[in-house]
Protein backbone atom coordinates (compact mmCIF):
# COMPACT_ATOMS: atom_id res chain seq x y z
CA UNK A 1 0.00 0.00 0.00
CA UNK A 2 2.84 2.40 0.82
CA UNK A 3 4.39 1.82 -2.61
CA UNK A 4 1.15 2.85 -4.34
CA UNK A 5 1.00 6.11 -2.40
CA UNK A 6 4.71 6.70 -3.00
CA UNK A 7 4.19 6.28 -6.75
CA UNK A 8 1.16 8.59 -6.70
CA UNK A 9 3.12 11.21 -4.75
CA UNK A 10 6.06 11.02 -7.15
CA UNK A 11 3.72 11.27 -10.14
CA UNK A 12 2.04 14.38 -8.71
CA UNK A 13 5.38 16.07 -7.98
CA UNK A 14 6.69 15.34 -11.48
CA UNK A 15 3.43 16.62 -13.01
CA UNK A 16 3.74 19.94 -11.19
CA UNK A 17 7.33 20.33 -12.40
CA UNK A 18 6.41 19.46 -15.98
CA UNK A 19 3.36 21.71 -16.15
CA UNK A 20 5.12 24.69 -14.58
CA UNK A 21 7.67 24.73 -17.40
CA UNK A 22 5.43 23.71 -20.29
CA UNK A 23 3.70 26.96 -21.28
CA UNK A 24 6.13 29.57 -20.00
CA UNK A 25 5.86 32.19 -22.76
CA UNK A 26 2.43 31.32 -24.16
CA UNK A 27 0.71 31.26 -20.78
CA UNK A 28 1.86 34.80 -20.02
CA UNK A 29 0.76 36.13 -23.42
CA UNK A 30 -2.35 38.28 -23.73
CA UNK A 31 -4.79 35.73 -25.18
CA UNK A 32 -8.22 36.81 -23.96
CA UNK A 33 -11.57 35.43 -25.07
CA UNK A 34 -14.69 37.58 -25.13
CA UNK A 35 -18.39 36.73 -25.15
CA UNK A 36 -20.24 37.08 -28.46
CA UNK A 37 -17.03 37.36 -30.53
CA UNK A 38 -16.74 33.81 -31.82
CA UNK A 39 -14.55 34.48 -34.88
CA UNK A 40 -12.13 36.67 -32.92
CA UNK A 41 -12.01 34.08 -30.14
CA UNK A 42 -11.30 31.25 -32.58
CA UNK A 43 -8.43 33.33 -33.98
CA UNK A 44 -7.12 33.75 -30.40
CA UNK A 45 -7.41 29.99 -29.78
CA UNK A 46 -5.46 29.30 -32.98
CA UNK A 47 -2.79 31.89 -32.10
CA UNK A 48 -2.37 30.39 -28.62
CA UNK A 49 -2.12 26.91 -30.17
CA UNK A 50 0.55 28.12 -32.61
CA UNK A 51 2.54 29.54 -29.69
CA UNK A 52 2.33 26.25 -27.76
CA UNK A 53 3.27 24.26 -30.88
CA UNK A 54 6.33 26.45 -31.44
CA UNK A 55 7.43 25.95 -27.80
CA UNK A 56 6.90 22.18 -27.83
CA UNK A 57 7.79 21.19 -31.40
CA UNK A 58 10.78 19.10 -30.22
CA UNK A 59 8.41 16.77 -28.34
CA UNK A 60 6.34 15.90 -31.44
CA UNK A 61 7.17 12.51 -32.96
CA UNK A 62 7.65 8.90 -31.96
CA UNK A 63 8.82 7.85 -28.48
CA UNK A 64 9.92 4.41 -27.22
CA UNK A 65 8.82 3.89 -23.62
CA UNK A 66 9.86 1.29 -21.07
CA UNK A 67 7.93 0.55 -17.88
CA UNK A 68 10.20 0.35 -14.84
CA UNK A 69 7.55 -0.41 -12.20
CA UNK A 70 3.83 -0.92 -11.86
CA UNK A 71 1.75 -0.87 -8.71
CA UNK A 72 -1.91 -1.62 -8.42
CA UNK A 73 -4.87 -1.74 -6.13
CA UNK A 74 -8.10 -3.67 -6.36
CA UNK A 75 -11.06 -4.60 -4.22
CA UNK A 76 -11.63 -8.34 -3.83
CA UNK A 77 -14.95 -10.20 -3.47
CA UNK A 78 -15.02 -9.51 0.28
CA UNK A 79 -14.50 -5.76 -0.37
CA UNK A 80 -10.91 -5.83 0.96
CA UNK A 81 -8.38 -3.56 -0.70
CA UNK A 82 -5.40 -5.46 -2.07
CA UNK A 83 -2.32 -3.62 -3.30
CA UNK A 84 1.10 -4.67 -4.49
CA UNK A 85 3.83 -4.16 -7.05
CA UNK A 86 3.03 -5.95 -10.27
CA UNK A 87 5.24 -7.08 -13.11
CA UNK A 88 4.59 -4.64 -15.96
CA UNK A 89 1.97 -5.93 -18.41
CA UNK A 90 3.53 -4.03 -21.32
CA UNK A 91 7.20 -3.66 -20.61
CA UNK A 92 7.75 -1.61 -23.77
CA UNK A 93 5.41 0.47 -25.90
CA UNK A 94 5.57 3.31 -28.40
CA UNK A 95 3.89 6.72 -28.24
CA UNK A 96 3.44 8.99 -31.25
CA UNK A 97 2.55 12.63 -30.57
CA UNK A 98 1.11 14.51 -33.57
CA UNK A 99 0.23 18.17 -34.05
CA UNK A 100 -3.38 18.99 -34.92
CA UNK A 101 -3.49 21.36 -37.91
CA UNK A 102 -5.00 24.83 -37.59
CA UNK A 103 -7.47 23.90 -40.35
CA UNK A 104 -8.73 20.95 -38.30
CA UNK A 105 -8.88 23.06 -35.12
CA UNK A 106 -10.88 25.77 -36.93
CA UNK A 107 -13.30 23.13 -38.29
CA UNK A 108 -13.74 21.73 -34.75
CA UNK A 109 -14.39 25.22 -33.38
CA UNK A 110 -16.86 26.11 -36.16
CA UNK A 111 -18.52 22.70 -35.85
CA UNK A 112 -19.92 23.32 -32.39
CA UNK A 113 -17.16 22.40 -29.96
CA UNK A 114 -16.43 26.05 -29.28
CA UNK A 115 -17.81 27.61 -26.13
CA UNK A 116 -15.60 27.32 -23.07
CA UNK A 117 -15.15 31.07 -22.56
CA UNK A 118 -16.01 30.80 -18.87
CA UNK A 119 -14.52 27.34 -18.30
CA UNK A 120 -11.09 26.87 -19.87
CA UNK A 121 -10.14 24.45 -17.06
CA UNK A 122 -12.26 21.82 -18.84
CA UNK A 123 -10.17 22.27 -21.97
CA UNK A 124 -9.12 18.60 -22.21
CA UNK A 125 -12.72 17.75 -23.20
CA UNK A 126 -13.04 20.41 -25.92
CA UNK A 127 -11.60 19.27 -29.27
CA UNK A 128 -11.49 22.91 -30.44
CA UNK A 129 -8.67 23.63 -27.98
CA UNK A 130 -6.62 20.48 -28.66
CA UNK A 131 -3.18 21.00 -30.21
CA UNK A 132 -1.94 17.38 -30.12
CA UNK A 133 -3.25 13.86 -30.69
CA UNK A 134 -1.52 10.72 -29.44
CA UNK A 135 -1.35 7.08 -30.59
CA UNK A 136 -0.01 4.11 -28.65
CA UNK A 137 1.48 0.91 -30.03
CA UNK A 138 0.37 -1.60 -28.93
CA UNK A 139 -2.95 0.17 -28.59
CA UNK A 140 -4.01 1.18 -25.08
CA UNK A 141 -7.42 2.40 -26.12
CA UNK A 142 -8.53 5.79 -27.35
CA UNK A 143 -7.04 8.84 -25.64
CA UNK A 144 -8.35 12.38 -25.99
CA UNK A 145 -6.01 14.87 -27.54
CA UNK A 146 -4.26 17.46 -25.42
CA UNK A 147 -3.55 21.17 -25.37
CA UNK A 148 0.11 20.29 -24.68
CA UNK A 149 2.56 17.42 -25.27
CA UNK A 150 2.59 16.42 -21.60
CA UNK A 151 -0.89 15.16 -20.60
CA UNK A 152 -3.25 12.84 -22.45
CA UNK A 153 -6.46 11.56 -20.87
CA UNK A 154 -9.12 8.99 -21.57
CA UNK A 155 -12.23 7.95 -19.70
CA UNK A 156 -10.41 5.62 -17.29
CA UNK A 157 -6.80 6.67 -17.56
CA UNK A 158 -4.12 9.27 -18.02
CA UNK A 159 -0.68 9.26 -19.65
CA UNK A 160 1.78 11.98 -18.65
CA UNK A 161 5.14 12.43 -20.38
CA UNK A 162 7.13 14.75 -18.12
CA UNK A 163 9.79 17.23 -19.24
CA UNK A 164 12.39 14.79 -17.87
CA UNK A 165 11.17 12.16 -20.41
CA UNK A 166 9.84 10.01 -17.56
CA UNK A 167 6.20 9.01 -17.69
CA UNK A 168 3.33 7.91 -15.53
CA UNK A 169 0.42 5.89 -16.84
CA UNK A 170 -2.72 5.61 -14.74
CA UNK A 171 -5.37 3.08 -15.68
CA UNK A 172 -8.39 2.62 -13.47
CA UNK A 173 -11.95 1.50 -13.27
CA UNK A 174 -14.29 0.92 -10.36
CA UNK A 175 -12.56 -1.32 -7.86
CA UNK A 176 -9.20 -1.60 -9.66
CA UNK A 177 -6.39 0.62 -10.86
CA UNK A 178 -2.77 0.46 -11.99
CA UNK A 179 -0.04 3.09 -11.98
CA UNK A 180 3.02 2.46 -14.17
CA UNK A 181 6.19 4.53 -14.12
CA UNK A 182 9.09 4.52 -16.55
CA UNK A 183 11.03 6.52 -19.11
CA UNK A 184 10.69 7.31 -22.79
CA UNK A 185 13.31 8.04 -25.43
CA UNK A 186 12.60 10.20 -28.48
CA UNK A 187 13.15 8.24 -31.71
CA UNK A 188 12.54 11.00 -34.28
Amino acid sequence: MKSVFRILGLSTTCLLLAVSSSHAVCYESAFKLEKDKKEKNIDQILAYGQCVKAEQRARVGKWACKVSSTAGMKVDEQRRVISDRINPANERFFVTIKEVSDTEKRARCDGGEYGLIDNLRGSHANRCLINYDVEFSPSMGSFLGSTDTYNFQREHGKFTLYGTNHFSLFEGETGEFLVSLGACEKLN
